[in-house]
């Protein structure tokens, strides 16, 4: 600020000579000069001599040179700019072209400057307290939540407690999302604690469970949190959970007994033997107090026995889902729990016959009480809350009064006084704050949290310790010593109170300690929000008052509320300039306060802002969901009927939710056993209500209430269609749903009307439609709650008893019932009889409050005017019949309310008037609308007229009780708006936002207009003649004393006198503050009215900014996520050093997502549609696939909506690879939109498939790939996994079926095979390779692509050119007035020419890109050129300046003609995209998203104020009144100075600074500088700030869920008692992903990706180590590409063990990025290069080839030179055979080191030797590499090998000394395993065994003559069953039974014949063809796992009929 003002002098004065030329000279020099500083009264009246000489008190202080006062007013200059306060006193700049310019650039700069300000403090504000802000929002979300739930306050209460401990525990944050994302390894290391509690439980004893099987379970355990009261233990009910104590305590009681008959305490468990055997638990176990229970859930229990690679359990039945008793472990499960139950009901003997003592509390229970000796006051005690306020009230005080009586004494130059009753209050808070310290010391007890216990200390000893260490003692030690008495000797008592004023500091604290108090003493909530305004509120007060008091100081002459006028305006930034600082003491106090109270005001709108910034900027949000889910839908061309019923769907979702998320509520934001509460909560009425479930038993109910799923309807949306078959039940919420039966004219009729908890398509559940029996529609806007068929057959399984008793349930009858009017209906109640009521969602209702509002607005807007404005006006007929009738409908609406219109009651509609009125008055809202309708005007009558108020304005005072309406206006907006969305009419949300923004501006400054002249009027009234103290008479709107009567002031006195106040009132609240209308000095009720709009303005303005903050984070969601998403993809791939091609295909990918679908992926967005639209439109889309697809042709409707459920969408580009030969067949691919061909092993293509199926019968057969297939074009696809079609034959119970089908058509399947492969052995024929040519794609001649640098510059060009007529064409109409001069007119020629070549240029040459996808043929283009945006362009290319010119039309005509050619500016911001993007790609320039949002609205802020200042211009000019143009003396300035004085005012007016400078006087002038000042507050000055904050907030966003993530666990560690060591490596691991990853989640990265791209990713970093591996030698390249396509990210971290000898290890690894050391077993340690494969499955297959290794070669590297400096840390490989190891890193020039290499080769000829750079966290580059020959005769080898980069030049030498020897004693080795350690954060790519084994059993069975035998074969572990065959409810229902009591070992034994065993689950094996009866032609021959042939072998083709057709 110093610099710049230190420019502002120096160009100001470089016009000048001498800028100090002495006293003598100044009057001849520079008095006359139009500069700042000689306009300036300040420095004028220092250097003319004339002036200070002339001084009153005859002592002048001359200074012909103030160096000082220049530097300080030029500083006082740039404060009042850049803080945007504007004064617009002396300071500002003249009409120096000089000062203007540079005024406009520090203007610019301010307004970005302080903006950015409040953005940063805003991000900090946001993240300063990120545990606690976080945390209180997310519950304060909750609560709202709950609250529209109506969720009882039980369940309530029981989420805060829950909550409330996990704050202490861990800062609110549940287990799931402290701990997501975490390593395999820590996350073992942090539950390693539950393994003990399990080795309690006598089925996961260590004696019959291994450690890999305790470590597994312990990873599936759920910390649940109790609080008291909470039931544990349902009696009665199939529970199925394992309970493990782990703090606190469980009392277990029986229903004969109402006394504790048990406790489980710490390290106790319950629930195994109803885990295990399915039985009901026999007590009922309620938690005392708070208590952490493990709980093993039945779902993760049945998953992990599922699961094939566990075998330590085999008597686990997943028929039954029950353990044998067979089992040692479960038959000591029953033993244990039989005796435990029956010790228990011996002890409720034991209670009814003998008298039980009373058991000891638990002192874990926090409302235990706590015995005490002496005096304290315990923490629950209410006199805590009283004393903090008064301690509050006696800060405020303090800080309040000591300055407001120094600059009280101060002025009047005493200081010595110390009496008075001021000093007595003082004297008071001393020893009110002496007893506080007291107390703390020694009675304040207080409440510790450990090791999950809270305790309440109330040793005094403790209590002082815990005091002097808080921050609470230093302040008050300072602010309690008695420097009062040093005043009686030394005087100025007041002086020595200013210590005092440290206690301040104390004051956020105790507002925070009095919210707590609240809270616990008395239990009322104090949300965040209203504590951090209670402090802003307070701090607010201590500013205002001690800037106030400074000021008042130094202005003797000023009165008090002067001083608080004169600190508001500073502090608000309006500064209106009326006061201002009169010499250098106050320049100087005006800089400080002017900085300090603007950087203050930032940090109360930042503080504001942080509150509304709760944009959910996720995937979560319900915009982005439905601008994905539209665009989606409008790509695949989907009817406008159902992209419409999807946006209804939207709107409904945030119009009744509020914009929450329900599913990620209950998902992440609630524990599993609380959220199964509320979920009761929510479905209890309507389950209970059912017949079919009333009766059932409770954990039957408990688990189906949990198993719904909630569905939402718009009004007349189809739920059961003609087309798709109803799969469930459904539930109704909410709503009106109507039933309809079609007849035989095709028509449907409505036959029973449904509403609240009713229910519908029950039957549906037993019996599967192929066609439903009826439609349903809903009537009204419903929430439905749907259980779907196959979650209810699973939950069958659980309940056979309830399972047989509903087998049969009785369907609707179709019978005719009263139906329900919309409007008003009869609805029969309990007594029979009939009431009217008005519906809720009724269109008349929805129009009544329209109405409602309109009488609202016009009762706000009028009775304020008239009361203000009208004086001496008669009450005329027409105001009485606008107000009556107003009152008449206000009336009616009264008793519609009172007694017609029902409501919703949690759902439930309620009708009955008692119930209507009750609810009405318990509203509050009857209350002021009985208040607003009493005619308090009657009292007119007697009282007409109060002077100076004539008869209309006392009219209108006395109906100011009409405003109380006022109230309801946001509730009638509201309803407006979505009455609006129902019918159909959508204004955007954001649009609307804004709109009620501008409408709060223009409201309230109505409002403060009327009464500001109101008090002008009043004071006029009662003026003294000669003395008028009121501002209207200053500005000329009073030209005489008000008399009453009088006559009436004409229209044009009434336009002038309303205009002027609304544009001060605007000025003021906008800030912009022009100080040309001001409060008059002299009248303090003015005065003090204006310090409260002020205050007012403040306020207004910062709620403006910050709901533009979250309109702005709104409005930008999608592209935000998108670009998030893009840089961590980028990131990403630098980090991982992708190859360049596939880091372009990425790239490209991303690219054609965004254009296709907004950015996300095709699965994403599929979920982003509600289940039964998403079904409804795949069918519509895939249908026509179908019907020519094996199998699925001829299933049922039923199976293929089923099937619809698991289809993905896949999206593919030109050149991906959808599958290659050879590879496991794992989904069938229905080509939907694009081209594929088909390529032999060679990569020939020997056929294109367009839109059609991919591998259908290699799909059903269960074989691998023939051939590879390459898309051609962009390629959308649908998907069907195998897994998933296998799953739903099971669920289906087609199995039986499916192998029906197959037997039957096995010929038409190997004639489908046959095709194909004959089309391959006829590739060598001339017109097969005619065919095999691949198509090129041609560009047509001429035809420019969008990415070529001509077109690039064409739009640079096109840019530049739109921004020149947006300059020139307002320039031309305001201030051309003369002759059109020919260059200009030549300029204007070549535009319009350019304009039209490139209308040619899109028709003809520009090709695009629509869709992703590149259309370069100009028919295509010009197809959508000619739709899109022809017309606008044909318009602006219009030659009318040519015309225009020969017609000979000039000035301001000429620029009105070319006004059509400002429609170019529509395509501003796509040229601007294109320039960044072309910049990004081919400069080194980065234009991020951010900086070019930035960019954006820099630029429209310039082009709005150079608008605003043509229009002003023109304005002025046309004016025939005197302007501003004649009042600011511009009338003969030449055009360009006009310009540049209009656009200084529209600039310092937009930026809000408001000098005022340039005087406005004439009402149109005024009417648009509010125009200005609104637009230019909301859009540019509040916009820019928003959109800032929105970019800070979004970039410190991570960082700041970072700090919370480490913070909440450190608290979770330090209680819950990890060891010292995890958490360390935690926290490193933190630290590791924040910094060095940079929070990039590969598996999220890898997921996100398509699979082709994803598996070509994994594929660079896998494939060659696996090729090389001798594990997969019999492999062929698609059978090692299917394994590629299993493998998943793994990380380890430092000292992970990845494989130890002698113990299990389950995986293998590929080493990609870190460092790994290997030992094998004699001790030898190595490490292992990058590409190395580890694990003990990799050195088996080796051992078991080769052997154990007899022979070493030694390696003693002896010297490296010649490397580069710029490869930095090198490292070398060897390779010898298959083995490869690297050496250490080398760091310095010392490269001695000896390597030895195993191997059982009993000779070595050549080595390969390659050098690599290491680079931490990223690939290392390869500097060169060489083949070493050895020579076998001699015993040593020495070589100096010269390492050669990719190019052949050397790189570097190498010195060597190879040694080929026996292995000596100790390195033999004695097994093939190894440990692998690894020594750092350690990149792998992961494949479990089990799917090792799994594909290699896969490829052995496609080898099986029968095509059948594979069928049973799949990928999903899970063993097909009889009872699936075949089976409908009730078999099933009847096979559980039988299942239950099967002998699990004998039906083991009978059956393993018919059952292939495989990792531990066995697939029964039933074929259903002999090799006799399969046609010999199709009889394959044997066949190894690779399938090698040549083109050329006559018999290839034969040996293939076995694999894939395409078509």
């Amino acid at each position: 600020m110093c610099i710049f003002g230190s420019i502002y002098f120096g160009l100001s004065s470089s016009s000048v000579a001498d800028i100090c030329p002495g006293s003598n000279l100044y009057e001849e020099n520079l008095k006359d000069m139009e500069l700042w500083i000689t306009s300036d009264n300040v420095i004028v009246d220092v250097m003319d001599p004339t002036v200070c000489e002339s001084k009153q008190d005859g002592k002048p202080d001359c200074n012909d040179c103030p160096h000082v006062l220049f530097f300080l007013r030029s500083v006082y200059f740039l404060m009042q700019t850049l803080f945007t306060i504007g004064y617009g006193d002396a300071v500002v700049p003249t009409k120096l072209d000089t000062e203007v310019a540079v005024t406009c650039l520090f203007m610019l700069f301010g307004v970005f400057g302080y903006g950015l300000i409040i953005a940063n403090m805003t991000s900090v504000l946001s993240n300063i307290d990120v545990v606690n802000m976080r945390f209180r929002h997310e519950m304060d979300s909750l609560h709202l939540w709950l609250k529209f739930r109506s969720a009882p306050a039980s369940i309530s209460h029981k989420i805060d407690m829950c909550f409330h401990y996990l704050e202490r525990t861990q800062y609110g944050v549940l287990d799931q999302n402290l701990f997501e994302g975490l390593p395999n390894q820590l996350t073992r290391e942090i539950t390693k604690s539950n393994m003990v509690l399990l080795e309690r439980v006598p089925f996961i004893n260590p004696q019959y469970r291994s450690k890999t099987f305790l470590s597994n379970i312990s990873l599936a355990l759920i910390r649940r949190i109790y609080p008291p009261s909470s039931i544990v233990i349902h009696e009665g009910e199939k529970q199925r959970e394992l309970l493990i104590v782990k703090r606190g305590k469980v009392d277990l009681y029986v229903k004969s007994c109402s006394e504790v008959v048990a406790t489980l305490v710490e390290n106790d468990y319950f629930g195994d033997c109803p885990l295990l055997f399915g039985t009901s638990n026999e007590v009922k176990g309620i938690s005392p107090g708070f208590s952490e229970i493990l709980a093993l859930p039945f779902n993760k229990f049945k998953k992990f026995m599922d699961c094939s690679s566990h075998t330590d359990v085999d008597s686990w039945s997943s028929v039954s889902n029950t353990v044998s008793m067979e089992d040692p472990g479960a038959k000591k499960t029953a033993e244990v729990s039989r005796m435990q139950m029956d010790k228990i009901f011996s002890y409720v003997f034991n209670l009814k016959t003998h008298a039980r003592s009373k058991k000891v509390r638990n002192m874990f229970e926090e409302s235990a009480e706590v015995k005490v000796k002496g005096l304290r006051i315990l923490p629950k005690s209410p006199l805590l809350v009283y004393w903090d306020i008064a301690a509050i009230f006696g800060i405020m005080f303090e800080a309040v009064s000591v300055p407001i009586q120094l600059a009280t004494y101060t002025r009047s130059s005493n200081l010595a006084s110390a009496h008075g009753w001021v000093f007595s209050i003082h004297y008071a808070f001393d020893i009110l704050f002496i007893i506080d310290m007291y107390l703390r010391m020694n009675a304040y007890a207080y409440t510790t949290f450990e090791n999950g216990k809270s305790q309440t200390i109330v040793d005094i000893d403790l209590i002082r310790k815990n005091y002097f260490s808080s921050p609470w003692y230093p302040i008050d030690r300072i602010a309690v010593a008695p420097y009062d008495v040093l005043s009686f000797a030394l005087g100025h008592h007041i002086l020595f109170r200013i210590p005092k004023l440290i206690r301040v500091l104390h004051l956020p604290r105790t507002v925070s300690r009095l919210r707590t108090n609240l809270s616990i003493c008395f239990e009322r909530s104090m949300n965040e929000k209203l504590s951090s305004i209670i402090k802003m509120f307070l701090c607010s007060i201590l500013i205002i008052v001690w800037s106030s008091a400074g000021w008042n100081a130094l202005r003797l002459k000023d009165s008090g509320h002067k001083s608080v006028y004169w600190a508001l305006t500073t502090l608000t930034t309006v500064g209106y300039g009326d006061l201002t600082p009169k010499n250098a003491r106050e320049t100087i106090y005006a800089i400080f306060i002017g900085a300090v109270g603007a950087t203050f005001t930032a940090g109360i709108i930042a503080n504001v802002t942080s509150f509304f910034h709760d944009t959910d900027v996720s995937e979560d949000n319900i915009d982005h969901k439905m601008n994905c889910v539209i665009k989606f839908m409008e790509n695949h061309s989907r009817p406008l009927e159902q992209v419409k019923r999807i946006r209804e769907y939207f709107e409904y979702i945030e119009r009744e939710q509020r914009g929450i998320s329900e599913d990620k509520i209950l998902h992440k934001a609630l524990p599993d056993h609380l959220k199964s509460e509320v979920l009761m909560h929510i479905t209890h009425a309507m389950v209970s209500k059912c017949p079919h479930f009333s009766n059932r038993e409770l954990g039957f109910q408990r688990q189906l209430m949990t198993s719904l799923e909630q569905r939402f309807f718009s009004s007349r949306s189809m739920i059961i269609t003609p087309s798709l078959p109803s799969d469930g039940m459904y539930f109704i919420k909410k709503g009106t749903v109507d039933l309809l039966s079609e007849t035989k004219m095709g028509e449907s009729i409505p036959f029973r009307r449904l509403g609240v908890d009713d229910y519908f398509s029950e039957d549906s559940l037993t019996d599967h439609w192929d066609c439903n029996p009826y439609l349903a529609v809903s009537v009204t806007d419903s929430e439905l709650w749907y259980l779907n068929r196959f979650v209810f057959y699973r939950l069958v399984e659980n309940f056979l008893d309830e399972g047989a008793q509903l087998s049969k349930l009785e369907p609707i009858k179709k019978a005719n019932t009263h139906s329900r009017h919309d409007t008003t209906v009869t609805h029969g109640n309990s007594g029979g009889n009939s009431v009217f009521f008005i519906h809720p969602d009724n269109y008349f209702i929805q129009c009544w409050f329209g109405l409602i509002l309109t009488i609202t607005i016009y009762t706000m807007m009028t009775i304020p005017f008239r009361y203000a404005f009208m004086e001496n006006h008669e009450i005329t007929t027409i105001w009485l019949l606008l107000d009556y009738f107003g009152d008449f409908i206000l009336f009616l609406d009264l008793l519609i309310r009172s007694f017609f219109l029902a409501y919703y009651d949690d759902s439930h509609l309620v009708t009955e008037k008692e119930r209507i009125w009750r609810h009405y008055y318990e509203s509050g809202k009857m209350k002021w609308h009985i208040a607003s309708l009493i005619p308090i005007e009657v009292s007119a009558l007697y009282q007409p007229i109060l002077c100076p108020m004539w008869k209309l304005q006392v009219w209108s005072l006395f109906r100011m009780n009409k405003l109380f309406r006022l109230l309801e206006i946001p509730a009638l907006v509201t309803s407006v708006e979505s009455s609006l969305a129902k019918l159909g009419v959508r204004v955007p949300k954001n649009a609307i936002r804004v709109g009620k923004v501008i409408a709060v501006i223009v409201f309230s400054a109505h409002f403060i207009a009327c009464l500001f002249f109101a008090i002008a009027s009043y004071n006029q009234y009662h003026t003294t003649e000669g003395s008028h103290t009121n501002w209207a008479y200053m500005n000329g709107l009073f030209s005489k004393p008000l008399l009453c009567p009088d006559q009436h002031p004409d229209t044009r006195d009434l336009t002038r006198r309303y205009i002027a106040s609304l544009y001060w009132s605007i000025a003021t609240l906008t800030t912009v503050g022009y100080g040309d209308i001001t409060a008059h000095q002299d009248s303090v009720i003015e005065i003090l009215f204006a310090s409260f709009v002020l205050i007012i303005g403040t306020a207004t303005y910062t709620l403006v900014i910050a709901l533009l903050d979250d309109i702005v984070s709104q409005l930008d969601v999608t592209s935000s996520l998108y670009k998030t998403k893009a840089d961590k993809v980028h990131a990403y791939c630098e980090m991982e050093a992708l190859p360049d091609t596939l880091k372009s295909k990425i790239h490209a990918y991303y690219d054609n997502l965004w254009q296709r679908q907004l950015g996300v992926s095709g699965n994403k967005i599929l979920s982003f549609f509600p289940d039964y639209y998403r079904k409804e439109m795949i069918i519509d889309i895939i249908r026509p696939y179908l019907r020519n697809t094996l199998f699925l042709k001829d299933c049922s409707a039923n199976f293929i909506a089923h099937i619809v459920n698991c289809i993905s969408y896949e999206l593919y580009l030109p050149g991906d690879t959808l599958f290659h030969e050879g590879e496991r067949c794992n989904s069938l691919i229905l080509l939907y939109k694009g081209k594929v061909h088909l390529l032999n092993s060679k990569g020939v293509k020997f056929k294109t498939v367009d839109n059609g199926v991919l591998g259908e019968t290699s799909f059903f057969c269960f074989e691998p790939h023939l051939c590879s297939a390459k898309a051609v074009d962009t390629c959308q696809t649908f998907c069907l996994s195998a897994s998933d079609f296998v799953s739903c034959l099971r669920e289906n119970k087609m199995t039986e079926q499916f192998k029906e089908y197959l037997f039957k058509n096995t010929t038409q399947i190997l004639i489908l095979k046959e095709s194909v492969l004959k089309m391959i052995r006829n590739l060598k024929s001339s017109k097969m390779k005619k065919m095999a040519v691949e198509e090129k794609s041609k560009i047509p001649k001429g035809v420019i692509l969008p990415d070529t640098l001509s077109r690039c510059s064409w739009d640079a060009m096109l840019l530049l050119q739109t921004a020149f007529l947006a300059f020139i064409i307002p320039y031309q109409i305001s201030f051309m007035s003369h002759d059109t001069a020919l260059s200009l007119f030549l300029i204007d020629v070549n535009i319009d020419l350019f304009f039209l070549l490139d209308i040619y240029a899109k028709l003809n040459k520009f090709a695009v890109i629509k869709d992703g996808s590149l259309l370069s043929s100009p028919k295509d283009f010009r197809a959508i050129y000619l739709k899109s945006s022809f017309k606008g362009d044909l318009i602006c290319a219009a030659p009318v300046s040519f015309v225009a010119f020969c017609s000979g039309v000039q000035d301001t005509r000429y620029g009105l003609l070319r006004i059509t050619q400002l429609i170019r500016i529509r395509h501003f911001g796509k040229y601007l995209n294109s320039c960044a993007i072309t910049l990004n790609s081919r400069t080194s320039l980065s234009i991020s998203t951010e900086k070019l949002r930035i960019i954006q609205i820099f630029i429209i802020m310039l082009f709005l104020c150079h608008w605003f200042a043509c229009i002003f211009h023109l304005i002025g000019k046309m004016s025939k009144e005197q302007g501003w143009i004649i009042a600011d003396e511009s009338n003969n300035s030449s055009s360009g100075e006009r310009y540049l004085r209009s656009f200084y005012w529209s600039l310092y007016t937009v930026t809000t600074i408001g000098y005022g400078s340039i005087p406005i006087h004439t009402n149109l002038e005024r009417i648009f500088a509010m125009v200005v000042m609104i637009g230019g507050a909301v859009v540019c000055d509040a916009g820019i700030t928003a959109i800032l904050t929105s970019i800070i907030h979004n970039r410190d966003q991570q960082s700041g869920e970072n700090s919370r993530r480490i913070q909440c666990t450190n608290k979770y560690m330090s209680t819950c008692g990890v060891s010292e060591d995890t958490q360390i490596r935690l926290l490193d691991y933190y630290r590791y992903d924040d910094t060095e990853l940079g929070n990039i989640n590969e598996n999220e990265i890898l997921a996100d990706l398509p699979s082709a791209l994803r598996e070509e990713v994994i594929r660079h970093f896998c494939y060659d180590a696996l090729r090389r591996s001798e594990l997969v030698n019999d492999f062929s390249d698609g059978a090692v590409g299917s394994l590629v396509k299993m493998m998943e990210p793994y990380l380890a971290i430092p000292n992970e063990n990845l494989s130890v000898i002698n113990e299990d290890c389950d995986n293998m690894f590929v080493l990609k990025r870190g460092q790994v050391k290997c030992i094998d077993s004699s001790g030898y340690e190595n490490f292992l290069p990058l590409g190395t494969l580890i694990g003990h499955i990799a050195t088996s297959s080796t051992h078991a080839l080769v052997g154990f290794p007899s022979k070493v070669l030694e390696i003693n590297v002896l010297n490296g030179q010649g490397f580069r400096t710029k490869y930095i840390n090198p490292y070398i490989i060897f390779t010898l055979g298959s083995t490869s190891v690297r050496s250490s890193v080398k760091k310095n020039n010392n490269w001695r080191e000896q390597i030895l290499i195993k191997t059982a080769s009993k000779e070595v000829k050549k080595i390969f030797v390659t050098v690599r750079s290491w680079k931490n966290g990223q690939q290392h580059d390869t500097i060169g590499s060489s083949e070493v020959q050895m020579n076998m005769d001699s015993t040593e080898n020495s070589f100096k090998v010269v390492i050669r980069d990719t190019t052949g030049k050397s790189a570097g030498i190498i010195s060597l000394s190879l040694i080929f020897r026996n292995m000596r004693r100790h390195e033999v080795l004695d097994t093939h395993e190894r440990t692998a350690v690894a020594l750092e954060y350690c990149h792998l790519y992961c494949l479990s065994r089990c799917k090792f084994e799994e594909l290699k059993r896969y490829f052995e069975l496609s080898n099986s003559d029968s095509n059948l035998n594979r069928l049973l074969y799949h990928s999903t572990g899970q063993p097909l069953h009889k009872a699936d065959v075949n089976a409908n409810f009730n078999d099933l229902c009847e096979e559980k039974h039988r299942a239950c009591n099967i002998d699990h070992s004998k039906t083991d034994n009978n059956q393993s014949s018919n059952f292939i065993a495989e990792g531990g689950n066995h697939f029964p094996i039933t074929p259903m063809l002999k090799d006799d009866e399969i046609p010999r032609r199709s009889r394959l021959h044997s066949l190894k796992i690779v399938p090698k042939y040549d083109d050329g072998d006559p018999e290839a083709g034969v040996r293939m009929t076995r694999n894939y057709s395409y078509y």
